[in-house]
This record gives structure tokens, sequence and C-alpha cells, in this order.
């Protein structure tokens, strides 16, 4: 078990300790759960709360903290609070540690496939003709590879992922359970014959996908081949599970997409690009730089770099805002526009204005 001081670890967190230097903390939780032995964060102001009955050895808090503080509590005050916690995790707890050495006699590889030293290959592995596999790479089980696909260094394949034929994936990947990656793009076109009946013909689809380095694809993820050249994943990017990626879209470098986020065909993504839980970007658009896409948004049209959209169809935030707001206070204003048509009604028959329909045929509420 890894163990530290307060006093080293505050040091390699480049944080400002204020407690006991000689305390020891071997593991991390949360601020509900953590014990006197672990170490705990507050990146988010909603948790507070915690900060006054936690049993925490330590707590990691922004540099500017000035909240509750349960009797004794060590904090550790850090520019980035979370960062530094992640730092903290990758102290005390390291990362996965793979118990797959070597190729098991049970894969099949293609004795044309180039496979480096240092590659561990799980049971019922299948790797085709003229895929290549740099070092230090771990496939698990049940992967597929089909023929020609290039895989960087160190990267990680989890179980029955499958990477379809010409797929080139960077350095430092890792793809989890169930995804695929370089299937066939949604692409028919959609033609009577001459029987007269309609029907959609398929496009062959031959282009590939590519996905450059420090790429993360969560689980059941699907990316789909382009129709004619690449798919491009930019490097860093990172999914979560269930996300689609339509064919030919060409993503840049350090998107964050969550969960069942999906983008059509043909999207140009920019850099740094944020796509929230269930929202859809329609093909053929250009989402510029640094976009932020809430959840469950539609995107519609091309979005400029830099601005932050939610709603179906998405618009800016502020005008977004506005009108949930409106839409929330629709019963009321019905009921202010029912009122004042009723008074104007009452003013007319006073003035002799009455067209003697009155309130007859209009809408009861």
């Amino acid at each position: 078990m890894t163990e530290i001081t307060l006093s080293e670890l505050s040091s390699k967190l480049g944080g400002q300790l204020e407690g006991d230097g000689q305390a020891v903390v071997r593991s991390v939780a949360t601020l509900a759960l953590a014990r006197a032995d672990q170490v705990s964060f507050l990146a988010n102001a909603r948790y507070e709360k915690h900060m006054a009955d936690t049993s925490a050895g330590a707590v990691i808090v922004p540099s500017d903290y000035s909240g509750p503080r349960a009797e004794g509590l060590a904090i550790i005050r850090c520019d980035d609070a979370y960062f530094a916690f992640r730092q903290a995790m990758v102290m005390l707890c390291g990362f996965r540690q793979h118990d797959i050495r070597g190729t098991d006699p049970r894969a099949a590889i293609d004795p044309s496939a180039e496979v480096a030293d240092g590659v561990s290959i799980g049971p019922f592995v299948a790797i085709s003709a003229g895929c290549r596999i740099e070092a230090d790479t771990v496939i698990y089980p049940g992967v597929y590879l089909g023929a020609n696909c290039r895989i960087g260094r160190g990267c990680i394949i989890y179980p029955n992922v499958t990477i379809y034929d010409g797929t080139l994936i960077g350095d430092r990947v890792t793809i989890h359970a169930n995804s695929s990656i370089g299937h066939d793009g949604f692409g028919y076109a959609t033609h009577a014959g001459d029987d007269g009946v309609t029907r959609h013909e398929k496009i062959p689809q031959t282009g590939w996908v590519e996905i450059a380095d420090d790429v993360e694809i969560g689980a059941c993820c699907a990316i789909d081949r382009a129709t004619m050249g690449p798919t491009v994943i930019g490097e860093g990017s990172k999914f979560s599970n269930l996300v689609a990626i339509g064919h030919g879209t060409k993503m840049g470098k350090h998107c964050l997409l969550v969960a069942q986020a999906g983008i059509a065909g043909s999207v140009v993504v920019g850099d740094y690009c944020v796509f929230a839980g269930q929202c859809g970007i329609v093909g053929h658009v250009t989402i510029g730089d640094g976009v932020r896409v809430g959840a469950q948004a539609g995107v519609v049209n091309d979005v400029s770099p830099g601005q932050e959209v939610l709603g179906s169809p998405a618009i800016p935030r502020s005008e977004a805002r506005r009108a949930i707001v409106s839409a929330s206070q629709l019963p009321q204003i019905r009921i202010a526009v029912r009122d004042l048509t009723h008074a104007i009604d009452a003013i007319k028959r006073q003035l002799g204005m009455d067209n003697g329909l009155g309130d007859q045929g209009r809408e009861e509420d």
C-alpha cells in the first residue's frame, strides 16, 4: 500500500499545507466517505456542506477557499484543486495494471502482421493481414483488427473492440469495450428503379478512420469510416460511452464528448470543443474552436468559435436561457392574457363597441 505524509504530498502538488504535515494518507475518497488516512478534494461549491463534518485526513481545496472546515481538518490549497487531486490519485492509486503478458496461444495472428516486442495480446484476438502494432500496446480478449490496421505505441484496446480494415490509430490511444471503429458510414442513394420500386441503394464506403495520439474512446462508441478519405479524431480528444461519429467528420484536438452525443457525417469540428450528453449535430456544418454544446441540444447550423449553445434547435446560451424561463411562465402568461382580454371586452361593451359576439365562440379557460 502506498502512503505519503501530508507534507510530502503538499510539496509534490505545489500546494500550501495548513495542518499536521506528519500525518499520513494512504488512499483517496469523497468528502462524505473519507477516513482519517484518506485525502479528498473540493472543486465544486455545492459540496462545501461536507467540509464541516468530513473525516478525511486532508482535503485539497482551491487557493482562495474560505468556507466551512471541520475542527482539526488539514487542507492543501492549490491553484487547480481538481487537477491536484488527480495528481494525488496517480501517486496513491496509479492506473489499472494489465494482467495480459505476451501473446496468448489462442490468438489468431496472420503471418503477415507485424507485432513489435512488448505487445501483449489476449486470448481470442484476431489480427488480420498487413496489420502493424507498435511496442507496449495491450490488446484484450475478443478484439478484432481488420486488414492493414495500424496501432501505435502504448495503446490499450479493451475486450470485444472491433477495428475495421485500414484504420490508423496513433500512440497512447485507449479504446474501451465493445466500441466499433471504421465500420461503414450511413451512405445510401434513394432511387426509383425501372420496376417502379424506390430503394435505398448502398454507396461503397471506401474511406478509413484516423485516430490521433492520446485519444480515449469510451465503451460502446461508434466511429464511421468515410465514404471517401478519412474520418478524423484529433489529438487528445476524449469520448464518454455511447458516442457516435458519422462518416467523413473531422474533429479537432482535445475535444470532449459526453455520453450519447452524436455528430453526423461531414461535420468539421474545431479544437477544444465540448459536447454535453445527448446533444446532436446535423451533417455538413462547421463547429468553431472552443464551442460548447449543452445537453440535449440540437445543432442545425454552423456555430462560431467560442459560442455556447443550448436548446433544440440550438441557439446562444443567453437567448436559450431567456426562452426557457419564458416557457416556464407560459401558464401565468396565458392567465394574464385571458384576464386582459376579458377586461378589454368589458371596456368595449361599456363604450358600445361590442360586436354582439362578446365571449361567445372564445375558448373557455
